[in-house]
């Protein structure tokens, strides 16, 4: 029956490869829990993903404008085939135009609205004897629609939001002594898409090294989700490729020196394929995607599938007993060894990341699917006897000393203890949300500065603004940025996007149409001496939220707008550039009030990772009196002997930490979970096969191939993965090198 599932489940893996690919998420943000608490926020923050995942941005750099705009032309070109898309910059500056031209007269610059409220009528003859010989209309309109060049001023207070001006055919911006030109495109698939991922950035990288080749001058600066998106998913490969490599070369490379010949080798390798098929297909069963450091984490999965079968083959060394009966005295202990490891894995999803929770599937199923190949398979095709190699032979001579109630060992067990107290106390935390990811430094500099030149806010911080209508919305939304315009002036930010620099509140649009009407009204008579003309604004219903989304500017600056919640409430976001921390960053924040929310993401999930931290040290405690529970009814007075040697790893694991200076964070905590997982097996085995060298030889097996597949883990270039293959390291060692001394009395050799 096992054989019969496991061929179809390969049969169906067959045949899904190709959607599997195409499931594999790379998305750093899908790592990292949903706020439990603000739900606007969420929506906003899912907005904000939705419309920056597609942008790629590209400057292209020179002292010569003429040069900066031809390379741009070029790289353009060379960015023709693949799967992208772009608008030309002079098409979306008339429709921006004509979006709001019938709409004209309630639509003020803060400036004109203050000139308007105090000018008297020989000041607004002025204004239009000068609107009326100026060489440009910057509104596009005809002097006698727009006398006081009031619609064309309106259109200029929308460009001051973004250094970007129009330069010949390109968009640009200047950077000092350089000039940038500005290539804007939107993919034509999601940025997480692995095939779109390396089409477009290797594409792009092709086309940039030669465009540096063929002129060294150039400064060439690229900015989207797409390019960080690319690299984690190609340092993934690699650690695919470098972890899951070394820990099966390792664990065969025992099997070879310990146990000899090629049938035990292949056992190994069934016992992995059919561990890794199950443990991949669960996954991808449950969830509709699968994150690439899922497969990183699982990679080190060889370390502890082949325990089962290392124990199994010990077990044959120069034994003669039938074979049922060898299986049955294994039976129990390898039992018993494997729910305590996959209670560990499953501690994983306790914690909110998603990631963390596909992690514990991931191994969990593959522990599960090592340990029954072991028990169905390995009576019928592993050797009846195996001969003791010189490998096996050198690890049973081992002696590790054992605990002795004498002043020795009480002495030895107080300096450990000051040893460890004087580390826990150096021990720091980190639950800094970005100590999780190390984007690439390359890609992070070059983002950096195109964001500066270009004014791009940050999607970190920002406050959502709510209200009963769409109205009452914009009204707040005006009043935070009136807000913001003191902490601009102050220095503590450099700006910000808000709705209402391109929509205002229809109170507003209502009262400025009326200023205007009535301010031409005054000056109508002075006009039509002068001018012969009567102006009169046209009028129309304010513009309305619904109505600006279906034109050019709604549609960039969707994102903006939340819409209505499940609460009934409108909401939109009002986002931030240039905003520093500290001081600044308080400034801004407690501007904060009634109907206006702050949100700061990081700072959100670091707390949540910090409240998380403190669940699991007493989610810890509980594991080890569930473990306690599970082994007291078959070990009774000895029960601690499984449960001492995890306890006191941990504890030296974290005094280890923080002699060499590294923070503890939510993932090394978690590592701990496995370190009683995997150090409770080692004196299960103890215990169950007292004085048989055999399992000498497994345990240490055992303990060798975790600390490689997990050792592996601490050389991963993702923190994340880092801590938790360091703590887990250190944990595995300490535990297994502990085990021994508390073994039963009967067991020692």
């Amino acid at each position: 029956m096992w054989l019969l599932l496991t061929l179809a489940i390969a049969g169906w893996a067959w045949v899904e490869r190709h959607d599997w690919r195409s499931r594999i998420d790379v998305d750093l943000f899908a790592l990292l829990p949903h706020s439990e608490r603000d739900a606007r926020a969420e929506a906003a923050l899912a907005a904000l993903a939705k419309h920056g995942e597609r942008r790629l941005v590209v400057l292209v750099g020179h002292r010569d404008p003429a040069r900066a705009d031809q390379a741009a032309t070029r790289l353009a070109q060379a960015l023709a085939a693949l799967p992208l898309h772009t608008e030309p910059p002079g098409a979306g500056l008339a429709a921006l135009r004509d979006g709001y031209l019938p709409y004209r007269a309630g639509l003020l610059s803060t400036a004109d609205r203050a000139w308007l409220a105090q000018a008297d009528s020989a000041a607004v003859l002025a204004r239009a004897q000068a609107e009326a010989y100026a060489p440009l209309s910057h509104s596009g309109l005809a002097w006698r629609d727009d006398p006081l060049g009031l619609f064309g001023r309106w259109l200029s207070s929308l460009a001051a939001t973004t250094p970007v001006r129009p330069h010949g055919a390109q968009l640009g911006v200047d950077d000092g002594a350089l000039h940038y030109a500005l290539l804007n495109y939107t993919l034509d698939d999601s940025a997480f898409s692995l095939s779109a991922q390396r089409r477009v950035a290797d594409g792009l990288a092709a086309a940039v090294t030669r465009l540096r080749a063929a002129d060294p001058a150039l400064h060439i600066l690229r900015a989207g989700v797409v390019l960080h998106a690319a690299a984690a998913a190609q340092q993934a490969q690699r650690e695919i490729s470098t972890i899951g490599l070394g820990s099966t070369l390792g664990a065969l490379a025992m099997v070879l020196l310990v146990f000899g010949g090629v049938r035990p080798l292949g056992l190994m390798l069934l016992t992995l394929g059919v561990a890794t098929l199950y443990a991949t297909a669960l996954t991808w069963a449950i969830y509709p995607r699968v994150h690439a450091l899922t497969l990183v984490f699982g990679a080190s999965l060889v370390g502890v599938a082949v325990d089962y079968g290392l124990h199994a083959l010990a077990a044959s060394i120069d034994d003669t007993t039938p074979v049922a009966e060898r299986y049955r005295r294994l039976a129990m202990g390898m039992f018993l060894a494997m729910i305590t490891t996959v209670a560990a894995y499953f501690g994983l999803m306790l914690t909110p990341f998603p990631g963390l929770a596909q992690m514990a599937v991931f191994a969990g199923g593959g522990i599960v699917a090592a340990w029954l190949t072991v028990i169905f398979w390995f009576p019928l095709l592993a050797p009846r006897t195996l001969r003791a190699t010189p490998g096996a032979r050198w690890i049973a001579r081992l002696r590790w000393p054992h605990w002795r109630n004498d002043r020795r060992h009480w002495l030895l067990a107080a300096l450990l203890a000051l040893a460890t107290l004087a580390g826990l106390a150096q021990l720091r935390v980190n639950d800094d949300v970005r100590a999780l990811v190390t984007p690439d430094p390359q890609l992070g500099r070059e983002h950096q500065t195109a964001a500066r030149l270009l004014g791009l806010p940050s999607p970190a911080q920002m406050f959502v603004v709510s209200g009963d209508t769409p109205g009452e919305t914009l009204e707040r939304t005006a009043a935070l940025a009136a807000r913001l315009d003191q902490r601009v002036r102050a220095g503590d930010l450099a700006g910000y996007d808000a709705l209402t620099q391109w929509l205002p509140s229809p109170a507003q649009q209502r009262a400025d149409q009326a200023l205007q009407a009535r301010r031409l009204a005054e000056a109508a008579p002075a006009l039509r001496e002068a001018f012969g003309i009567d102006p009169r604004p046209p009028l129309a219903p304010p513009l309305s939220i619904g109505q600006w989304l279906k034109q050019p500017a709604g549609q960039a600056l969707a994102h903006l707008w939340l819409g209505r919640g499940a609460d009934g409430r409108y909401a939109t976001t009002v986002l931030l550039k240039g905003l520093g921390g500290g001081a600044p960053l308080q400034r801004v924040a407690a501007l904060a009030g009634p109907g206006v929310d702050w949100v700061d993401k990081p700072a959100q999930v670091s707390d949540l990772m910090a409240r998380y931290r403190v669940l699991l040290t007493w989610v810890l405690a509980a594991s080890y009196a569930a473990c306690a529970l599970a082994l007291v009814w078959r070990y009774r007075r000895d029960t601690w002997r499984m449960l001492l040697p995890p306890a006191l790893a941990t504890l030296l694991t974290l005094g280890l930490l923080g002699w060499l200076g590294t923070p503890l964070q939510l993932l090394g905590l978690l590592a701990l979970l496995l370190v009683l997982g995997v150090g409770v097996d080692y004196g299960i085995f103890h215990a169950e096969h007292p004085g048989d060298r055999r399992m000498q030889v497994a345990t240490t097996l055992s303990a060798i191939s975790t600390i490689l597949s997990f050792g592996l883990l601490a050389f991963s270039a993702t923190p994340a993965l880092h801590a938790f293959g360091l703590a887990t390291l250190s944990g595995v060692l300490l535990a297994w090198l502990i085990a021994p001394l508390f073994r039963p009395e009967s067991s020692a050799p």
